[in-house]
């Protein structure tokens, strides 16, 4: 899978089980760590990324 896909699945996904923990846990008190870390993973996706394309 290349950069461009994984940068629009990853918010996606992460949006999603923020909404489904919160949900099921009946309070998005901690849910919010889940867009949180799939920000960072986009973020070292993209670095690392373009240190192998250099």
């Amino acid at each position: 899978m290349n950069r461009k896909t994984l940068n629009v699945i990853i918010p996606i996904v992460s949006v999603a089980v923020m909404v489904i923990w919160g949900t099921l846990a009946k309070s998005y008190e901690h849910s919010w760590l889940a867009v949180f870390v799939g920000g960072i993973l986009m973020l070292l996706i993209n670095v690392f990324g373009k240190n192998r394309d250099e």
